[in-house]
């Protein structure tokens, strides 16, 4: 009897690391919300299996309560996480500049060039 409690602890860490891997499986679009139920009732219903069986004391019954409960807890937080769809309207233009006269004025100390100025030739080596 001693030795069932890591047998059973062993199981439970093995459905934990099934509930992780089983969403990857079952994730299409994370906009849906049908989509994202399904893939937080799989999770939710492995890892309910899995505790339910760790912590019951009849592991058979717990693992089937477990999976009910988390399969509609699952189900319930996927469709409550998804996204808001997406909308793709126009957009429309600003009346004033985003930053008005940003460009307009130089640093102080500094005056505009005069009209016609050249830059200076770069200075010869040697």
């Amino acid at each position: 009897m001693a030795n069932s409690v890591p047998i059973r602890s062993a199981a439970a860490s093995a459905l934990a690391l099934a509930a992780l891997a089983l969403p990857g499986c079952a994730a299409r679009d994370p906009h849906n919300a049908v989509a994202r139920a399904e893939v937080g009732a799989v999770a939710g219903a492995t890892l309910g299996a899995g505790l339910g069986a760790a912590i019951a004391i009849n592991p058979a019954l717990g693992a089937a309560i477990g999976v009910g409960a988390g399969a509609l807890g699952g189900a319930i937080a996927g469709v409550m996480m998804s996204e808001p769809p997406i909308v793709y309207g126009p957009v429309p233009p600003r009346d004033t500049a985003v930053a008005p006269g940003f460009y307009d004025t130089w640093p102080p100390g500094y005056s505009t060039p005069p009209i016609g100025s050249r830059v200076p030739p770069p200075p010869r080596p040697g």
